[in-house]
């Protein structure tokens, strides 16, 4: 029997990266960032069969060349639009590699939107997901628990984590400048059921993200903890409020081997592993 290779390509694909673009013109909390956040999948076409079929490979340009690229193109491009920065990566392949002969880059957004009329905080609010729980025994007066989950916030400068104990298996290092970003849930319980339940979650909504964006913050721990403080002030009719707080980190990628310094402006986004914060406040 004998076959051919028909068709191929291969890449890399969800190489998340994050952007933070910066006037550079005043110290970092008081000048006003672009956050900007992908995904991009790269794939590529060309003259590569012997790697298939003869195991020769030469011609292959790593998958992990393919992401490191897009970390160096983030650097060098504005990031403005995703379409932008696809063609400055497509490009970079066609023009880079002779045995390349088509580069197909697709693309997915986070949009993130300033939050609060802050210079360095952001939100994706539009993709917060209202819920609420009733619990209505007989005999006994409804409980009403309300929240929202999903509601990515992130501030790109006045965030720290410094001073955690230290032991033997400890590899993190102080920093007193890093990207807080995170993915809230958030959940209230009601006294009673007789409330204004819209303006009340608008309330706590309005409340948790402007304490978010009002501080320097020591840990994400401290954050959550003035955050419902914040919640329980604007709303007297709350009892207790859970936020829960997973960190959505964002790692500085090194460019030093690329010839060029990263002064807190790309990163590598990733999803897992996380840490995972959580905490219930509750009036005394």
């Amino acid at each position: 029997m004998t076959c051919r290779l028909k068709s191929d390509r291969y890449g890399k694909h969800s190489v998340r990266v994050s952007k933070v673009r910066r006037p550079r013109k005043q110290p970092a909390n008081q000048e006003q960032h672009e956050f900007v956040e992908a995904a991009v999948d790269v794939e590529l076409e060309g003259d590569f069969a012997a790697a298939f079929t003869e195991g020769d490979n030469r011609s292959v340009i790593a998958t992990d060349t393919c992401k490191n690229t897009v970390y160096v193109v983030a650097k060098d491009h504005p990031l403005d639009t995703i379409e932008s920065f696809g063609l400055a990566i497509a490009e970079h392949f066609l023009s880079h590699y002779d045995h390349v002969s088509r580069c197909t880059v697709s693309l997915r957004e986070w949009v993130w939107s300033r939050l609060a009329d802050s210079p360095h905080c952001f939100s994706a609010r539009d993709a917060a997901v209202p819920m609420a729980t009733v619990d209505f025994v007989r005999g006994a007066p409804p409980q009403v628990t309300a929240g929202i989950e999903h509601l990515l916030i992130a501030k790109t400068t006045e965030s720290g984590f410094a001073d955690f104990h230290r032991d033997k298996f400890r590899t993190l290092a102080d920093t007193d400048d890093r990207i807080l970003a995170t993915e809230l849930t958030a959940t209230w319980v009601y006294e009673s059921a007789d409330v204004e339940f819209a303006a009340n979650r608008v309330a706590v909504m309005n409340a948790l993200v402007a304490r978010f964006a009002d501080h320097y913050s020591r840990s994400v721990q401290e954050t959550l903890y003035f955050m419902g403080e914040a919640a329980l002030a604007v709303c007297s009719q709350v009892t207790q409020i859970s936020l829960a707080m997973p960190n959505k980190h964002h790692m500085r990628f090194d460019l030093s081997p690329f010839g060029r310094e990263n002064d807190n402006e790309v990163f590598v986004v990733t999803n897992e592993p996380f840490g995972y914060i959580t905490g219930t406040i509750a009036r005394d």
